[in-house]
């Protein structure tokens, strides 16, 4: 009798633990396997004029995902996504919505003829075809170029024969970075390049190429 009463006790325990697990949500489907609502964070640009050919980014505090756009094609994953048009002339409401969470967000834009001029480089650390630099100035502050409007792409430092230096480039907004790795300086009577592709928001590329060479050894 007493085996008997054991074994009834296991066969208790166990089913009460299985339906603890369920209850709480163990098959998967509960509250705590739910991604978090997303929220819009911000538009790049927020407001103003757009060119017919633009593209907007936003971004969201969460994973939002499915975005649509109205009007608009919604490209990219993850927090961030690029909205393409092209987009009627005239005052725009663009009425943003997504999924995880169920939200609505409405950017206002004043949509302006296509952009079809491509960025240019304004000035910087180097200028192109620039000869006597000081590599150690350039070892010790890196190097920096300025464009014409904001852009998006990558830039390195090349050797004359295309060998890449392996600094480190970096391209946000309207500034280009190059910055020193350790063990990787440039040196004296060298002729070096920095080489690249950037794009503004309505994609017109510019091919980088600024070519300079370092000064000799005092």
């Amino acid at each position: 009798m007493a085996k008997l009463f054991r074994t009834f006790a296991l066969v208790f325990a166990a089913l009460f633990a299985l339906s603890l697990i369920v209850g709480c949500g163990g098959d998967g489907d509960g509250d705590g396997d739910e991604p978090a609502a997303a929220a819009f964070s911000s538009a790049t640009p927020p407001s103003g004029d757009l060119a017919a050919n633009g593209t907007i980014t936003v971004t969201f505090d969460n994973d939002p995902g499915e975005v649509t756009a109205t009007p608009g094609t919604v490209a990219g994953s993850g927090k961030s996504r690029t909205i393409t048009g092209p987009f009627t002339a005239g005052a725009l409401s663009l009425t943003l919505t997504w999924t995880n969470g169920d939200g609505s967000h409405t950017l206002s834009y004043n949509v302006t003829a296509a952009d079809e001029t491509a960025p240019t480089v304004t000035g910087g650390t180097v200028e192109d075809g620039e000869e006597d630099v000081d590599p150690a100035e350039i070892n010790d502050g890196g190097i920096e170029i300025t464009f014409s409007e904001e852009v998006s792409g990558n830039i390195a430092l090349q050797t004359e024969a295309g060998d890449n230096v392996g600094w480190i480039g970096n391209v946000d907004g309207t500034t280009g970075t190059l910055e020193l790795v350790a063990g990787k300086e440039i040196g004296n009577e060298t002729t070096y390049v920095i080489k690249g592709t950037v794009s503004d928001g309505a994609g017109n590329e510019l091919a980088v190429e600024i070519t300079f060479t370092t000064a000799a050894k005092e």
